[in-house]
């Protein structure tokens, strides 16, 4: 009876496991009930597993082959954990060429460490650096000849040359004033220029705010401005990747997404571009660091993108700068001249 009743219990949870994921990457920024699992703490599906091991050792060593299934499945598919096969595959019949080495971070409106950033950009080596709800009067110590490109809260500062281009201003509900959403510019980097794209889109944290509840976790009462966000940021998305695509000339698309590669709008609008950490990193990628209520989240929503004329060579999530954002560092290869 009690090797049944453990059988009958891990394939519950395999099927739950399998209907999350399907559920999660389906309806995730479609139905807000998926949004709420996308952008929420997918680790607490582990909890269930410390439980059943201890047991399942002690009744029923059968199940742990179904035990290790689902982990994977939680890890690689729920949690997101990516392997850069790309990579592995690619390596062998990538040309060598000279890297353009990218950086991109949101640093909250100016609360960050700014000597951590100062000491990381020139650690690194980067290029290009794109930041996020960045204040006017922000003081780096840039090395000698960079040049910075600013409107709004988004900044592109560059070793190499900077051309002017243009920004594109939306509007961030509940905010009442257009802010500026992508900010694009010419860079003359070795080998013939490139357009840089700076963008941050909106965020669904003030939906999700108002729909969870003290009391009862999540009020289904209160799920209209999540709905009005969802829509919102579908349009914002698709009015940027429109202006990209506009751009005739190979394209670096750099900052805060305000979305993880699962999600609905993410494979809708930037699917088509060559996601760095997705191809050659390794690990979870988180770059957003919060807590509510004391239960941590961590989630990958800041990315670096390449068209097909440039190709990512190495992605990693950097260290942290004093941010509630993880920077990002990428570095990008030319596949034609």
């Amino acid at each position: 009876m009690t090797r049944r009743c453990f059988s009958r219990i891990v394939f519950s949870w395999l099927l739950l496991t399998v209907c999350l994921v399907v559920f999660m990457r389906v309806a995730g920024d479609h139905w807000w009930p998926a949004t709420l699992l996308l952008f929420g703490p997918r680790w607490m599906l582990l909890l269930p597993l410390f439980i059943l091991l201890p047991l399942i050792l002690r009744y029923n060593r059968q199940q742990i082959s179904p035990l290790i299934i689902i982990f994977l499945i939680t890890i690689f598919s729920f949690m997101g954990f990516n392997l850069p096969f790309r990579k592995i595959i690619s390596m062998s019949v990538l040309p060598e060429k000279p890297a353009i080495r990218v950086l991109t971070c949101n640093i909250q409106s100016g609360q960050f460490n700014r000597s951590r950033l100062n000491a990381l950009i020139n650690e690194v080596s980067a290029d290009i650096v794109a930041l996020q709800e960045c204040p006017r009067d922000i003081k780096l110590l840039l090395p000698k000849g960079w040049q910075i490109f600013q409107d709004g809260g988004l900044a592109i500062m560059s070793r190499y040359p900077l051309h002017s281009g243009s920004p594109l201003l939306t509007l961030h509900p509940p905010h009442v004033w257009p802010r500026t959403s992508l900010l694009q510019c010419k860079v003359s980097v070795p080998g013939g220029d490139v357009t840089f794209c700076n963008v941050h889109l909106p965020s669904p944290r003030y939906g999700m705010q108002n729909v969870l509840d003290r009391k009862t976790i999540v009020s289904f009462t209160r799920s209209d401005l999540l709905k009005r966000e969802t829509e919102h940021r579908l349009k914002t998305a698709s009015e940027v990747q429109r202006s990209i695509k506009l751009l005739n000339m190979s394209v670096v698309i750099a900052g805060d997404f305000n979305m993880p590669v699962e999600s609905a709008i993410y494979r809708k609008i930037w699917s088509g571009y060559n996601n760095a950490f997705s191809s050659v990193g390794l690990g979870f990628g988180w770059t957003e660091h919060a807590s509510f209520r004391g239960v941590p989240l961590a989630v990958r929503i800041d990315h670096i993108l390449t068209d097909e004329g440039l190709i990512p060579k190495m992605c990693q999530v950097g260290p942290d700068v004093g941010s509630d954002h993880l920077p990002v560092i990428a570095d990008v290869i030319r596949t034609v001249l």
